[in-house]
């Protein structure tokens, strides 16, 4: 927290990047909250909207504009799609005397990668990763004379729950105390068909089947035996978990 206040203290406008498939689980109220008390200016980015039907992104954003009041904007980053609607609205807001920008979020919602599209080549771009958690410190990028952008390590607040850090990718399989328990719940979130698709499973074979059903299906499907002939179950959780990450699943 303490590189978060000392952002919210040298920026102008602060960027908070939320994950365009959850907008509400992706939200820091409390540091929303503290830029608002600073008199800060915030401007929400819904990233990773490649990822979301269009016309549901259009409802997510009219929702979160009419709740908070706040400008949203949605972008892809990794395609570069909206980076220019971004560059936009941060210019209403510094105008054309220049100031200072600071991109808040949790981990691996793309705030690196919004900094780089913003930037563009060879303007101090930072490091990005699938790896939640990459960036550590504050980093200042240029962007013009007199613009500058304040990247900041990704905040969890206290008491999240693990599968929900999990469904936004602010943590990765590596990083889960119960792996298997959080594959059972994704496969509960989603539609069967999904994994039929994924994992090459005959249409409509998984058709009410539980979670457990489910995931010993997908161990069977890719021949995974654990010592003594048992379905390895701990191996199909983990597959699944990082297929969903690769947005595969």
């Amino acid at each position: 927290m303490g590189h978060i206040n000392e952002i919210l203290k040298q920026s102008d406008l602060i960027v908070e990047v939320l994950d365009a498939r959850y907008p509400e689980k992706t939200r820091n109220y409390n540091i929303e909250k503290m830029a608002i008390e600073r008199g800060k200016t915030l401007l929400l980015v819904l990233n990773k909207a490649d990822l979301v039907d269009k016309t549901e992104m259009e409802e997510k954003k009219k929702a979160l504009a009419e709740k908070t009041g706040f400008k949203v904007v949605f972008i892809s980053a990794k395609d570069k799609d909206g980076i220019n609607l971004v560059r936009r609205s941060m210019s209403e807001v510094l105008k054309k005397e220049g100031g200072s920008v600071g991109i808040i979020g949790y981990p691996n919602t793309g705030k690196s990668s919004l900094i780089n599209a913003l930037a563009g080549r060879g303007r101090g771009r930072v490091a990005t990763s699938r790896k939640a958690g990459l960036t550590r410190g504050i980093t200042k990028v240029k962007l013009s004379d007199g613009f500058y952008l304040f990247d900041s390590p990704g905040i969890i607040p206290f008491g999240e729950e693990e599968f929900d850090l999990f469904l936004v990718e602010s943590k990765n399989p590596n990083q889960l105390k119960d792996v298997e328990g959080v594959a059972l719940k994704l496969i509960e979130l989603f539609e069967s068909e999904r994994f039929e698709k994924c994992f090459g499973l005959e249409k409509g074979s998984l058709t009410g089947k539980d979670a457990d059903e489910i995931l010993e299906a997908v161990a069977r499907k890719r021949s995974w035996l654990s010592s003594g002939g048992k379905i390895d179950v701990a191996r199909a959780s983990r597959e699944i978990l990082e297929a969903y990450q690769r947005h595969e699943l």
